[in-house]
């Protein structure tokens, strides 16, 4: 409303002095005596005493009306743009100062959602098996686990009795928060199966793992929720070195007598309608001696990019990385990991969670 007056002002002003302009072309013109004519009821006589001589003389002063009316526009345009200033000085100090309220909002919002954050990742960490817990299932053992944000749709899982240790990865869908609630319900539906259920066959673990993952998001049709994870689970005898593996969409790579094999998981994720799938994923069957390794992962260092030329990781960079490393003992090996992860990523951005499992015999 405010710079509508001043708008209207200023039109006002222009029409003004477009009609000062118009009548001093018209008087300019006509007949050079009736300028003359006129002249004199266009000056103005002012008196000045003249203070140096001690003497008051009297002196014209010519001013045309045309020149007064001019200065007095101008002078009235001047006001307009000072008013106009001042109008816009106080509404950008008053922007300003809404913007700065407005991004403390912001800033606390923030950090009430990093604290939640922060403390969901606790909750998180509460399922993750203690490290003596994982001690005492595998002498030798390195687990690498990398959160892309603060929480983590990744997970790992170890669990054993007086024979057999058990050990799983489980990527879930997303990252971040989504994931870290899929995380919790991954980890409740295998700790069912095998706990409670007594499965001990992987691929029927995972068959359960996925009955109870579909019963909790309530997946019932194919069009429904479709989240879901894949898995890497393994079971080891202590006593005779076989392993037993079954993978949900995840594979797992080993080591037999200095030979690299890969073992790829069902084509099937635990959670979500999958009309194609029939029974259980399979187990498969492996015989290990000492000093033969094996190892799962998830995905995220397989897609991670970067190098010199900015290029995935992919599987081939991840069977180099392990050639090199797996006759190392187990805590020289988690640092080549690590190392060659920091050294491949640099200043790229990490793109999914990481998580990598290595197991000497």
């Amino acid at each position: 409303m405010k710079y509508s007056v001043l708008k209207i002002a200023f039109l006002f002003i222009l029409f003004q002095y477009g009609n000062v302009l118009l009548a001093q072309h018209n008087s300019n013109y006509p007949h050079a005596h009736e300028h003359e004519e006129n002249l004199s009821n266009k000056v103005e006589h002012l008196s000045f005493k003249d203070t140096f001589l001690g003497s008051e003389d009297n002196f014209q002063v010519c001013y045309p009306k045309d020149h007064r009316n001019f200065f007095y526009m101008i002078f009235l345009l001047i006001l307009l743009v000072a008013i106009l200033a001042i109008f816009t000085f106080i509404n950008v100090r008053k922007n300003n100062k809404l913007l700065g309220i407005q991004n403390k909002i912001i800033e606390e919002k923030n950090k009430d959602l990093v604290d939640s954050i922060k403390y969901s990742l606790q909750i998180q960490k509460s399922i993750l098996p203690k490290q003596d817990v994982v001690k005492n299932a595998f002498e030798n053992i390195f687990i690498l686990y990398y959160p892309k944000d603060i929480v983590s749709g990744d997970f790992y899982w170890v669990f054993s009795d007086e024979r057999y240790a058990y050990v799983a990865v489980v990527d879930c869908t997303g990252h971040g928060v989504p994931g870290a609630f899929l995380s919790l319900i991954g980890n409740n539906a295998i700790n069912k199966a095998v706990k409670e259920d007594g499965e001990t066959d992987p691929g029927a673990i995972l068959d359960k793992m996925n009955y109870y993952v579909k019963e909790t998001l309530n997946q019932q049709s194919e069009g429904e929720l479709k989240d879901g994870m894949e898995v890497s689970l393994c079971k080891f005898d202590k006593i005779d070195n076989t392993l037993y593996f079954a993978g949900a969409n995840l594979s797992m790579v080993y080591f037999k007598e200095g030979e690299l094999n890969i073992v790829k998981g069902s084509k099937c994720t635990v959670g979500s309608v999958q009309p194609h799938v029939k029974g259980a994923p399979t187990t498969h069957i492996i015989q290990l001696s000492k000093g033969d390794s094996y190892y799962l992962y998830t995905d995220g260092i397989i897609d991670q990019f970067g190098g010199e030329s900015s290029k995935k990781f992919k599987i081939t960079g991840l069977k180099k990385l392990l050639t090199s490393i797996y006759r190392k003992d187990i805590v020289s090996q988690q640092k080549e990991v690590i190392n060659t992860f920091e050294a491949w990523k640099k200043d790229q951005e990490q793109l999914d969670d990481v998580c990598i499992i290595g197991v000497r015999i």
